[in-house]
């Protein structure tokens, strides 16, 4: 999930349905016999699959009710006492690793998992494994982040390289909004440049890990993290680049100002509504290195949400039974139509309606083809990898790209190798 983001105070918030009524970890009232969290947003649309699931399930007698708690929230919420958590609850699959510590994720059955690899996006199915076990039914394939931009300013062929959008916001002097001094999206030009951290877990414990980002491309002079390092400060330090966040695109936007910028699908309405007939996205653009004047693509990180069942459950397997709905076609495919969430079916994400809106289309585009998966981090990746951002804003990249430049990514390599991996974040 993007990683600067508002925790919700509480992880029941209860949503109140006809289903029946949840307490938020205690309380007056009598709590359903089997809870389910989700996003504020998709608190009417859960009540719905529910009803659904009733209706299709008539000999379930467990009362079902929905509470809040975002996919980026559910281990800051869950860890404040697992056993008293939802039963079933979406999650972001960097959580993976935390929730799995405290003993928050019941395992799905091997059948299940074979069936999930027929149906659905690979690494959709392979976000929720840890070792050789399986914790997740995915539902979205949908968390990573390509280009919004207006096609008053910037052209559809301006808007395949960064030079060419940040070209046209300077000339008729619009903004360019990229936050790349945020963690998320600090190291995305040294992905697509080839660098790589990749880090895999068994249990809690780190099973492998290694980072490239210090070695360089066949015929290039210069390595991965600085050809990427050098591309992210020219992007920031230009003078139509605001490094901002959802708000900054809103005040953009409500200015007039706006020309195009860097986000995910859950900002797409906004710009859309805002911008109307001018609404334009496209997958991340290329852009050519000043170090070694190669082509590369820009990538974004590829993240995944899943339902997850609480092992502390008084209901397991029933919570499974539930689980498994709220995963299945037939609701992702609601899901769509109710909240735009592109889907980790096959199935659902074949259907026009879904190669119809832009957004998604483009984002799973963009997860397939120039993505790195972002698997559980630890929180000290997450720490350098925002350090190095803010760094990146104040270099000088017209000096020695051999100098400071290789140290900081000498440092930055070092840093995420000498890191005490027991946990993620």
């Amino acid at each position: 999930m993007k990683k600067i983001i508002t925790s919700i105070a509480c992880g029941a918030l209860i949503a109140g349905s006809v289903l029946g009524m949840a307490a938020c970890g205690g309380g007056g009232s009598k709590r359903a016999d089997i809870v389910v969290w989700g996003p504020s947003a998709q608190q009417e649309t859960l009540k719905e699959m529910l009803a659904k699931f009733k209706e299709e399930n008539p000999d379930f007698k467990l009362s079902l009710d929905v509470g809040i708690c975002g996919e980026s929230d559910a281990y800051s919420n869950m860890s404040n006492d697992p056993q008293s958590g939802a039963d079933v609850y979406a999650f972001a699959n960097d959580q993976l690793v935390n929730l799995y510590s405290i003993g928050a994720l019941s395992q799905v059955a091997p059948a299940d998992v074979e069936a999930l690899k027929q149906t659905d996006d690979n690494d959709a199915v392979e976000a929720g494994k840890l070792g050789d076990k399986y914790y997740g039914y995915p539902y979205s394939a949908d968390n990573g982040f390509i280009l919004f931009y207006d096609t008053s300013v910037v052209s559809a062929e301006q808007a395949k390289t960064v030079e060419g959008v940040l070209d046209a916001c300077t000339a008729k002097n619009k903004d360019f909004i990229f936050e790349g001094s945020n963690s998320w999206y600090a190291l995305s030009f040294a992905y697509g440049a080839g660098g790589r951290y990749d880090i895999t877990y068994n249990g809690t414990q780190v099973n492998t890990l290694t980072c490239t980002l210090n070695e360089k491309p066949v015929d290039s002079n210069y390595s991965y993290g600085q050809l990427g390092g050098d591309e992210l400060a020219r992007v920031l330090q230009n003078e139509h680049t605001k490094d901002g966040d959802d708000t900054v695109i809103d005040n953009s936007l409500a200015a007039g100002t706006f020309g195009a910028c860097i986000r995910g699908t859950w900002k797409s309405e906004s710009i859309k509504k805002a911008l109307g007939d001018n609404y334009g996205v496209a997958r991340l653009p290329q852009w050519t290195s000043e170090l070694d004047e190669h082509t590369y693509d820009w990538y974004s990180f590829a993240g995944y949400k899943l339902y997850a069942v609480n092992a502390f459950s008084k209901h397991e397997i029933e919570a499974h039974q539930v689980a498994k709905f709220l995963a299945s076609e037939a609701m992702q495919d609601l899901r769509f139509d109710r909240n735009q969430i592109g889907p980790s079916n096959l199935t659902v994400s074949a259907k026009d309606k879904v190669k119809n809106n832009l957004a998604v289309a483009t984002m799973i585009d963009q997860m397939k083809n120039a993505s790195v998966i972002q698997t559980p981090m630890p929180s000290s990746y997450w720490d350098n990898a925002g350090s190095f951002g803010a760094w990146a804003k104040t270099y000088n990249y017209s000096g020695d790209p051999n100098g400071a430049l290789k140290t900081q990514i000498e440092k930055l390599v070092a840093a995420f190798l000498a890191e005490p991996h027991t946990n993620a974040d």
